[in-house]
This record gives C-alpha cells, structure tokens and sequence, in this order.
C-alpha cells in the first residue's frame, strides 16, 4: 500500500475571509485517497467550524494571533515546533504573512531536530503586506521580513501577477508559481428571493427599480469601505433623483468608524453595512452593480463570484483584481483611493443598462471559462508533488 502524503495547512485567522476560503476549498477537495489532511488556525472561527462539518481535522491553535505580540508568538513558534514534530507531514502549507514568517521558523527546526528534508514548505501570498498604503519605512520594514521569511520556503505560491512580478525581486524565481484562485460557484437565488433576504437584514423592502449596489467585504481598512462611503456622497449630489442603495455585506473591526462615516455624510437611509452572511455568493443576483474598492487585494473571491453571477463590477486597480477585469470589457477599473472615480464609474453604470448588461455578460463568460476550482487543484496538486 501506497502511504498517502500528510498535508497541514496553517492560517492565522479562522475567519471566512478571502485565505480562509483558499484553505477551505484546498483541503475539503485534495483527494482523500493520495493525501491525509489537517488545517491548523487561530482558536474559534467560522474556518474550523465549516471544515469539521466538512469532515476535515481541524487543529485550533491558541496562541496563534494576526497582532504582534512578542510572548504570545513566542509560544505559537514552540506549539507550531511540537505540532511538526507530532504530525509528521510532508507539506506544510502556510498562508498569511504570520503563519509564512512563524510557520516556516518552526518547519525549518523540526527539520533540523528530525535531521530531514521535511516537511517540505510552501507558503501562498494572499497580497504582499508591503504594497499597502503604510509609511515608506514601514514598507521597508515589512519587505526585509518578507525577504527574511522566504529563505525557508520551498516554494511560494503567488496568485496574482502582479505579486508574481514583485516576488520575482527578492525571491529566485525556481520558488515562484503563479496558480490563480478558483471558483465553482453555487446556483444564485432568484433576484426576488435574493432582494427580499436583503430587505429583511436592512429593514424595509427593496424595490425591483431601486439600483441596488453591493459589495461582499471584511470590514477592514485594505478593502475601502470608507472610499466606497465618500464616493456615496458625492453620488448623492449628482444623482439625486435614480433611487438607489448600497448593501455593504460582511463584518470587521472597522464597523464602528464605518457607521460614524455613514452618520455625518447624513446616509443612514442609503448605506447599510448587513454583517456577515453565510454563502454570500448566492445573493449577488440581488445586486445591479458591484463594487469593491480595494486599496489593497490577493485575488478577490468576491469580485469573481459577482462576475460569474452575472453582474457588473466596479473595482480598484490593485493586485489580482487586475487578473481578472478587462478595463471597460468585463468590468469597470478606478484608482485605489479615488472616490470622485469610483462615483462616476457607478453613476456612469446607472444611466447606462445596457452597459451594465455587456460587462455582466463578457465578465461571466472569463470567470466560468478562465478561473475555475478544478484547474486552481491541479496545478497546486502538481506544485505539492515537486516540492
């Protein structure tokens, strides 16, 4: 008998975030009968509850957080170390800027104190910290330590090209593998059913001729809420008359500064941030236009499960984001940070249906043919076999 290849996935968070999804779809869908695999995070989250449902092991870690806390990581690295050694896999897989510095020390001294060339170490970028908006010397800081950290990876897995062409700077390139995300998205519900959910979150119903505009995000600062707030109100001075709506799906740490936001630029009956919403991608049917304005991305699960729903996207010219829109073809691209451009592209989207309806359709025909789950699982498979 063949013994199968143990694979351990480490993320620091246990969110259903954008990492938290890549690990999720990875390890419920490696074949059981070549791999055994376990996922490791941070204590409590949605992430290990779903993947116990799904029949996978999943191993809380209890020291394990996204801050920098001197003490507590000093405790994850020694936990990680025993978890290694205990374990025994061929392949850990690390994912998140924490987990790829942390995870591969305490890979790189299992290996040392087994005297082994395993586990092998791979580590996925999910957006390279240092390209976002942070002082020059943070930036620096952040690089060396990115730098610093690949020297124990044996393979880094990029998923856009734009990190692709930045790891290529200080990482030789027999490390790099470019493997984009990919989806296979549920059936959507009817637009009625999908409409009606919303109205039942925000409050009162919303009508079939209201523009509804969506976004599916972490309420964090990288993803721009606030930029998307700012770009509302100026909206509602040039288009005062189009009812519209936006219905800003997900929860964060930015909650609170976001509701202040929305308070003094006086959008309460505009703007309605609904909290987090299990399967998320089956009410994109409710949206007419959808926006996710990114200062900073990996490759957005949001934006390709809105463009293989059928509805147009209006998106930040920022990271994988750039993978997957064609620039007035499958969606519509601003600068990072610029609401005055984020509002006319969604006013421009407004007056004009039959725009909205060719994006819609060109961006649905490139997610369906170009990003799908089973390409995403060969080629990483294939990367696991030759690491």
């Amino acid at each position: 008998m063949i013994k199968k290849q143990k694979i351990l996935f480490v993320i620091t968070k246990s969110t259903w975030g954008g990492a938290g999804r890549y690990v999720y779809d990875l390890a419920t869908r490696i074949p059981p009968a070549d791999f055994d695999v376990a996922v490791a995070a941070a204590e409590g989250g949605l992430l290990l509850e779903r993947l116990r449902l799904a029949g996978t092991r999943a191993i809380p870690l209890r020291w394990l957080q996204r801050n920098i806390n001197p003490l507590k990581d000093a405790f994850t690295l020694v936990s990680l170390v025993a978890l290694f050694l205990r374990e025994r896999p061929a392949i850990v897989h690390l994912n998140s800027s924490k987990t790829g510095g942390l995870g591969g020390a305490a890979a790189t001294i299992a290996r040392l104190l087994t005297l082994s060339n395993y586990p092998r170490i791979v580590f996925t970028v999910h957006g390279w910290a240092f390209r976002e908006p942070r002082p020059f010397w943070q930036r620096c800081l952040i690089a060396a330590g990115e730098w610093l950290a690949s020297l124990s990876h044996d393979r880094v897995i990029l998923i856009s090209t734009e990190d692709h062409r930045a790891a290529g700077r200080f990482i030789p390139a027999r490390k790099l593998a470019l493997i984009f995300n990919g989806i296979d998205p549920p059936p959507p519900l009817p637009r009625g059913d999908a409409r009606t959910l919303l109205g039942e979150r925000i409050g009162e119903a919303v009508a079939l001729d209201t523009i509804l505009i969506g976004s599916v995000a972490e309420l964090t600062q990288n993803k721009g809420i606030g930029v998307l707030i700012e770009a509302a109100a100026i909206l509602a001075k040039i288009n005062p008359a189009k009812p519209w709506r936006i219905v800003v799906v997900g929860e964060g740490e930015e909650r609170t500064r976001l509701e202040a936001a929305i308070a003094r630029a006086g959008l309460n009956d505009s703007i309605f941030l609904v909290g987090f919403l299990p399967d998320a991608s089956r009410i994109a049917s409710a949206f007419d236009i959808f926006v996710l304005p990114s200062l900073k991305e990996g490759l957005p699960y949001a934006v390709m499960e809105a463009m293989a729903a059928g509805v147009p996207v209006v998106a930040s010219r920022v990271g994988g984001i750039l993978d997957l829109i064609r620039d007035q073809k499958s969606g519509i691209l601003v600068p990072a940070g610029d609401p005055e451009a984020l509002a006319d592209a969604i006013a421009n989207l407004i007056a004009h249906p039959g725009t909205r309806r060719m994006l819609a359709d060109t961006a649905r025909q490139r997610i369906r043919s170009e990003f799908t789950i089973a390409e995403m699982m060969r080629q990483t498979i294939g990367l696991y076999t030759n690491a």
